[in-house]
C-alpha cells in the first residue's frame, strides 16, 4: 500500500495540538509532529504501547511465508525485498558505524534512504537477517518463519521446563488450598483405569501420527500420564464433565481450553447438550490465514461459479471462525460501502425488512438492520461466532486426583522402630485377656483393702 510522506508541522502549530485524548491516552509523539493524532496503544503481550498506526502490523498470517518459500528465495511479502541474501553482503555489514570507511558510510546513508522510501510513515521496530543488508520493517514485513528444528527445540525447552515442575510439586506433595468455586460435586467421577486406559489410547495414536523428530511438538497436548491431574466441573447448563490439566496448580477456571481448532474463554467450558439457539454476531478483531473457496452458480439468483477467499478471523470475543471475501481483497483494503445509505434510503430497506421480522432471530434481525444503516459493507465487518453458541461457564469444580496416583512416601527408621511390626490378631486377643485378669486382679485387691 503506497503511503506518501509526511510533512512536518511548525512548532506553534505543534503547541496547539493535544498531548493527549480526552480519556488521558496520550497520542503518539511521532505523528503529532506531522500533525496527526494517532493514539498509543498496548502491545497486549508487555506494559509498553505502539502507536495504533504506525507501529502495529498491518500483515495477517496470510502473509507469512513457510519455510519452504523462504529457502527457495522468497521475497518479503511485506515489502518486496530480500530476506536471505542471494550475493555477499556488503563490507559494512556486522560492523559498528564507527568503524565504517567513508564508502561503507555511503552505502550504508544509501540503505538507510531506501528504507525510509519503502517506510515513509512508519515508526515500528526494524530486523534484518543475518548476512543481508536489507532493513525490515516489523509493521508491514511479516516475520521471517523458524525452521523445523528450531521449532523441535523451542518445544523441548519449554515442555522440559513444565515438566520439571510438575514431577517436583508431585513428588513433594501439593498442599491443597480451597479456592473460589471449588466444592464437592454430586456424583461420583469415572473409574480410574478407564481414564487411564483411554488417554493411553488417545496419547498413543496422536505419537504415532507424526514423525519420531516431531513428537516433542506433541508433548504440551499429551503429556505423560503421570503428569496429569483430574478435575471435574459444574456447567452454567447442569452438566458434568471430567477433565484433565498438567499438573495440578492452575484450576481449570483459569484456563483457555482448546475447542474445535480455536479456545474457549478462561472461566468457561463447552456443551454441545445445550447449544445456543442463535449464534450472536461478533465484531471481527483481526484476519489471520486466507484459502479458497469454489462457489457453485445458482440459476435463481443469477449467480455464475465463483472463486472467493475463504479467512479465518479472530472475533472481539476471542474465538476463531471463517469469512467469505472477495478473492483478491486484502484486510489493508478495508470495508467498501456498496449500498446508499441516506435517511430515505434506509427508512425503505427497514421497512421491508420489518417486514420479514417473524422469519429472523432477534439477532439476525438486529444485524441487518445494521448492515442497512451502514450501507452493506464488504466485507461485513461481523460474522457470526459458532463457538460462542457452546460456551458455558463452569459454576463449580471439584478436584479428582492425579492420573497415576502419586508413589507413597518411604517409611523412616524412626517411624518403623516407633510402629513396628503390627501383630496378628491371635497376639491382640491374647494380650486383651491378659489385660482383663490384670484389670480383674486390680479390681478384687480394692475391694478387700
Amino acid at each position: 500500500m503506497a503511503v506518501s510522506h509526511r510533512t512536518l508541522i511548525s512548532k506553534a502549530a505543534l503547541r496547539r495540538l493535544p498531548a493527549t485524548a480526552d480519556d488521558g491516552t496520550p497520542y503518539c509523539p511521532q505523528c503529532r509532529r506531522d500533525g496527526e493524532l494517532n493514539r498509543m496503544v498496548s502491545t497486549g503481550t508487555t506494559d509498553s504501547t505502539e502507536c495504533e498506526v504506525g507501529s502495529l502490523p498491518v500483515y495477517t498470517d496470510a502473509d507469512r511465508l513457510s519455510y519452504e518459500e523462504l529457502i527457495a528465495g522468497a521475497p518479503c511479502r511485506g515489502c518486496g525485498q530480500e530476506l536471505l541474501p542471494q550475493v555477499a553482503p556488503p563490507s559494512w555489514v556486522g560492523k559498528g558505524t564507527g568503524f565504517f570507511t567513508d564508502k561503507e558510510r555511503a552505502l550504508h546513508a544509501a540503505a538507510e534512504q531506501a528504507f525510509n522510501e519503502r517506510h515513509p510513515v512508519c515508526h515500528a521496530l526494524r530486523w534484518t537477517m543475518q548476512g543481508s543488508s536489507v532493513t525490515h520493517c516489523a509493521r508491514c514485513c511479516p516475520p521471517p518463519p523458524l525452521s523445523p528444528e528450531q521449532r523441535r527445540q523451542i518445544a523441548q525447552i519449554l515442555n522440559d521446563g513444565a515438566e520439571r515442575r510438575v514431577r517436583q510439586a508431585k513428588l513433594a506433595g501439593t498442599t491443597y488450598e480451597r479456592r473460589e468455586l471449588e466444592q464437592r460435586l454430586p456424583g461420583r467421577a469415572r473409574t480410574l483405569a478407564v481414564v487411564l486406559r483411554e488417554y493411553q489410547k488417545r496419547r498413543t495414536a496422536a505419537l504415532e501420527s507424526v514423525a519420531a523428530e516431531d513428537r516433542s511438538l506433541l508433548r504440551s497436548s499429551f503429556p505423560e500420564a503421570e503428569l496429569m491431574f483430574r478435575w471435574r466441573l459444574q456447567l452454567a447448563c447442569g452438566d458434568l464433565v471430567e477433565v484433565l490439566t498438567l499438573g495440578d496448580v492452575r484450576p481449570p477456571t483459569v484456563i483457555a481450553w482448546p475447542w474445535a481448532g480455536s479456545r474457549l474463554r478462561e472461566g468457561t467450558y463447552a456443551c454441545t447438550d445445550h447449544r445456543a439457539q442463535e449464534a450472536p454476531y461478533r465484531r471481527v478483531y483481526r484476519y489471520l490465514t486466507r484459502a479458497t473457496m469454489e462457489l457453485t452458480g445458482d440459476e435463481h439468483l443469477k449467480r455464475g461459479p465463483e472463486t472467493v477467499g475463504y479467512w479465518t478471523v479472530e472475533l472481539e470475543c476471542g474465538h476463531l471462525d471463517n469469512q467469505v471475501t472477495a478473492l483478491d481483497w486484502h484486510p489493508r483494503d478495508g470495508h467498501r460501502q456498496t449500498q446508499p445509505n441516506d435517511a430515505t434510503e434506509v427508512a425503505q430497506r427497514k421497512s421491508r425488512v420489518a417486514q420479514i421480522k417473524d422469519c429472523l432471530g432477534a439477532l439476525e434481525y438486529a444485524h441487518a438492520l445494521r448492515q442497512i444503516e451502514q450501507g452493506y459493507l464488504e466485507p461485513d465487518p461481523q460474522t457470526t461466532c459458532r463457538l460462542c453458541t457452546y460456551e458455558q461457564p463452569i459454576i463449580a469444580f471439584q478436584r479428582v486426583g492425579w492420573l497415576v496416583p502419586a508413589p507413597k512416601p518411604a517409611m523412616t527408621a524412626a517411624v518403623k522402630q516407633r510402629t513396628g511390626v503390627r501383630p496378628a490378631r491371635a497376639q491382640l486377643e491374647q494380650r486383651v485377656a491378659e489385660l482383663e485378669a490384670q484389670i480383674a486382679h486390680l479390681t478384687g485387691q480394692r475391694r478387700t483393702s
